[in-house]
């Protein structure tokens, strides 16, 4: 994969006095970069940079043959900071965004200012591994129709989902554009993801948020992250699921506001 093919947006601050910092926002499996709109516009306001791009596979970008390890997504996004120039970056990254932020922060520290880890993990039992490959064999079996209701059902709560039945079917039909090969190349790395031993490596601030109902990586997965890295932040964010930035976007903002305004400026 090369920087040039990863489709991006870099979106300069639209009002208040610029910051110096550029958030780049790393989304979620199955998600584009379409899932930041609302932080974007929000960042954007406070007088911040936002580069925010689509993964392997998904929305605009290639899907180049898998499988995909973490350590060759976190290797994209290094190359996407050095072709701009944009780096040292604070990282948002939520989920698989999540996954790939902890592996540049370990792999490319000159490339990374600061990391947001949202509703992600640093490794699954050999239960929910074996869950992945279940997931990557169903989409074989049947394409990604296979997966999305269950996808949706972890995602948003079931009250979100009664109150917004529109989001989530927009966000069904964006799973279901994406490209199969590239989705279960990217499973593939996810099943695999491995950094707790060497989260304590980490040298930067981190802040990690959970979403109290999440079920894919529920808020026990955050907390070994936020012991592991050093001075990490943990904020747990009521009445949220898995896309705790779509669910509770408020609260989302605010948490990572004040994180923000804690950043040393270089």
């Amino acid at each position: 994969m090369t920087a040039s093919t990863l489709h991006h947006e870099l979106l300069l601050p639209t009002g208040g006095e610029a910051s110096g910092l550029t958030l780049m926002l790393s989304h979620a499996l199955g998600c584009d970069l379409r899932m930041w709109d609302g932080l974007t516009a929000h960042l954007r306001g406070q007088g911040h940079r936002v580069l925010r791009y689509d993964q392997r596979g998904h929305g605009r970008s290639a899907a180049l043959p898998g499988p995909y390890t973490m350590a060759m997504l976190a290797d994209d996004a290094a190359a996407l900071i050095d072709r701009l120039g944009v780096g040292p970056v604070v990282w948002v990254g939520l989920s698989m965004g999540g996954m790939v932020g902890q592996e540049l922060g370990l792999r490319h520290l000159r490339s990374v200012r600061a990391l947001a880890l949202a509703n992600t993990t640093s490794g699954y039992p050999p239960e929910a591994q074996a869950g992945w490959a279940q997931r990557i064999e169903g989409i074989r079996q049947g394409g990604l129709e296979a997966v999305v209701d269950g996808a949706l059902q972890r995602w948003f709560h079931e009250g979100f989902r009664a109150v917004h039945p529109g989001t989530v079917a927009l966000w069904r039909e964006r799973v279901l554009a994406c490209d199969a090969a590239g989705y279960i190349a990217c499973c593939e790395a996810i099943s695999q993801v491995d950094t707790t031993r060497r989260l304590p490596a980490i040298a930067v601030p981190t802040l990690v948020i959970a979403g109290e109902l999440d079920a894919g990586t529920p808020p026990a997965m955050a907390e070994r992250i936020a012991a592991a890295v050093p001075s990490a932040k943990l904020v747990v964010l009521h009445e949220a699921s898995h896309l705790s930035v779509l669910e509770q976007p408020a609260a989302f903002a605010a948490t990572l506001d004040a994180w923000l305004a804690e950043l040393p400026r270089a």
